[in-house]
């Protein structure tokens, strides 16, 4: 008998436990309405536009496999397994921003029709320099379910890779050449 409630014990705990741990893990759906409306006052709720979850499989790739120098490069960052609105950046190989889609006001949709959502084209020139540049597509948003129990400060949460490579010729290579061969026609 007593090796009956033992086992009925253990398995009451680990249920318990079970509980417990999907119960830090679930979401809301008074979620927006409590945490995020206070500075959201005029989107639509979403999942995608404040939840790390929804910045899942992210990718990003870009629409050529090389361009010339000042090229226009686009990049598509597709991904996302809940719906509603985001926000996502473009980075250059410095990390500075070079590209933004968010809604009217910067912060969301603005409970506007046609919202940012997954998949998100993002555009920026290529660098003049011929070579391979890394920059990076971002999902922003804010890291309240990453361990912060904060929903502040907001940014980009999850930064995907996007290889660019740039063949040229650069401007100046094709000013001076287009210079050269007319002196000698």
């Amino acid at each position: 008998m007593k090796v009956g409630k033992l086992i009925l014990f253990i398995c009451g705990f680990s249920v318990l436990g079970t509980l417990q741990g999907s119960h830090r893990a679930s979401a809301y759906s008074t979620y927006f309405s409590s945490k995020c409306a206070g500075c959201h006052t005029n989107d639509n709720p979403t999942c995608n536009g404040c939840h790390h979850h929804g910045a899942v499989n992210l990718s990003a790739v870009t629409d050529k496999a090389t361009y010339g120098c000042g090229e226009q490069v686009t990049v598509t960052l597709s991904g996302g397994s809940k719906s509603g609105w985001i926000r996502a950046f473009l980075f250059d190989q410095n990390g500075l921003e070079i590209a933004r889609a968010t809604g009217p006001t910067g912060t969301g949709d603005d409970g506007l029709p046609d919202p940012v959502v997954f998949p998100v084209i993002l555009s920026a020139p290529a660098p003049i320099g011929r070579g391979t540049y890394t920059w990076e597509a971002a999902w922003w948003g804010s890291p309240y379910d990453t361990g912060n129990l904060t929903v502040s400060p907001h940014g980009p949460e999850v930064r995907v890779p996007v290889v660019v490579s740039v063949t040229g010729p650069s401007p100046v290579e094709s000013t001076t050449w287009s210079r050269v061969k007319s002196l000698f026609r």
